[in-house]
């Protein structure tokens, strides 16, 4: 069996981190990134839910254009609760040092 497709070895229990934390960085590319995209893909659904006829094709694109909106909101909460984190991480080193 190749090194390729042995099983990974598991960590025995009580190894995890203690106080583990997310990458505050790729975190703030990522919803840095979601924000814009996910607000034109609002505004470009609710323009197309303006222009088709059908009653079940408009509900599609508004229901579309929510999804979009939510996922936006989301990720501009997750932006102002990462620049707390990282405030809160410069502060809390400059004290230790």
């Amino acid at each position: 069996m190749s090194a390729r497709h042995r099983a990974p070895a598991k960590r025995p229990p009580g190894s995890e981190a203690a106080h583990p934390r997310s990458d505050l960085a790729a975190r703030r590319v990522m919803s840095r990134i979601a924000v814009p995209f996910f607000v034109v893909g609002c505004a470009l659904c609710a323009l197309a839910a303006t222009a088709d006829v059908t009653h079940e094709v408009r509900t599609l694109w508004i229901v579309a254009a929510v999804v979009c909106a939510v996922t936006a909101v989301i990720a501009w909460i997750d932006l102002v609760v990462i620049a707390r984190r990282m405030r809160a991480e410069r502060t809390w080193s400059a004290r230790t040092r």
